[in-house]
């Protein structure tokens, strides 16, 4: 017997051979069970010697050990794999729990839906995490104060693969959900010293025309910066409530970021949240809150920038000009019925409206 016959045989055994390699190895052993078949009868071979096992069982046991092997070699892979599965989880779960890196993430998702989502907020018991193969996902529902109530606005899914997290999965219930990346032509808040590109419509028109007794949501642009503590002032003749302040931060009047490119509005709660949860809790004024956060997204900018509805925040440059210039609004969402709204239609510091939602009485 050759070498290299040994090798193969071998490795027939062992079921490391292809099925095509396997195939020719059967056909000699079958040829090496018809040649001894011959020798038998030419020899006058009157039977067996009784230790020596007839051909065809031999080629019986054979072809059992190769299934034996590929079974054996499947079992000790699943194994493996059983074994790997749960080390793994584990390490996930101490690489999202090591210095509260999981919480770290989930307040990078919270803040920036605070300062880039206008009147948009979350509930501390319906934001959820799940951990996975050094994997994060993230689930908010999110909500809007129209009137007196929180309306359910929809969900948002943040997943991160380590920390570097996808584009959010939105699902919103309401009629009107904004754009995935708005455009200039869909913009709802406009600074003093910019153009306004949808100025076709009527919002007025329409407030006059819903029924007395809806409540509604509606984007305040303003005709000169105001500090946002003299906010109140504006509307203090209409029974309205400010849910959240647009800020100037040195890019608004032309509408775009440095590299040119359409830049969404920042800003920030006009009122306290009493849940110590959130990042707008009443321990600390808004405003301080507000360029709190703007630096802590600094440090995440690239996962803020995918999770915000826009491509650049350029939170280096805004968080400069606000620390020279101060902070100074140019407008936001106030909410309240739509008959006290229209009270404004005749105040000289409003430049434009937009409409958000409405509701039913429940003011």
């Amino acid at each position: 017997m050759s070498e290299e016959w040994r090798k193969k045989l071998q490795e027939y055994y062992e079921g490391s051979l292809s099925e095509e390699e396997a195939d020719e190895v059967e056909k000699e052993l079958e040829k090496l069970e018809i040649y001894q078949d011959i020798m038998a009868d030419e020899m006058g071979a009157a039977e067996p010697e009784k230790d020596v096992l007839p051909p065809e069982k031999i080629g019986e046991i054979l072809k059992g050990s190769v299934r034996n092997a590929r079974f054996s070699l499947i079992a000790y892979v699943t194994m493996i794999l059983l074994l790997i599965y749960p080390f793994m989880t584990m390490m996930s779960y101490i690489y999202y729990g090591w210095g509260g890196r999981a919480n770290e993430l989930i307040d990078v998702a919270a803040q920036t839906i605070y300062v880039t989502e206008p009147n948009v907020s979350l509930e501390e018991m319906d934001v959820e995490e799940k951990v996975g193969l050094f994997s994060l996902d993230v689930y908010m529902d999110l909500y809007k104060r129209v009137g007196k109530k929180d309306i359910n606005l929809g969900d948002w899914t943040v997943s991160y693969d380590l920390d570097s997290p996808d584009f959010p999965e939105r699902n919103y219930i309401t009629e009107n959900p904004p754009d995935d990346i708005p455009y200039f032509d869909s913009k709802k808040l406009y600074h003093p010293d910019s153009t306004i590109s949808n100025s076709d419509n009527d919002p007025w028109g329409t407030l006059k025309k819903l029924p007395e007794g809806t409540v509604a949501e509606v984007y305040i642009s303003l005709n000169q910066l105001r500090e946002p503590a003299d906010m109140p002032e504006l509307t203090e003749d209409a029974d309205v409530e400010w849910r959240w302040y647009a800020i100037d931060t040195g890019l608004e009047a032309k509408g775009k970021s440095l590299e040119g490119g359409y830049l969404p509005p920042i800003g920030y709660p006009a009122q306290t949240d009493p849940d110590a949860w959130s990042p707008y809790h009443s321990e600390k004024p808004n405003e301080e809150q507000f360029m709190d956060s703007l630096k802590f997204l600094e440090k995440y900018e690239e996962q803020a920038v995918k999770i915000s509805h826009g491509k650049w925040l350029d939170l280096d440059y805004r968080i400069k000009h606000l620390e020279a210039n101060g902070l100074y609004s140019y407008g936001g969402v106030l909410t309240g019925p739509v008959k006290e709204i229209l009270k404004l239609k005749d105040n000289d510091s409003v430049r434009q409206i937009q409409i958000g939602e409405v509701r039913l009485w429940n003011w």
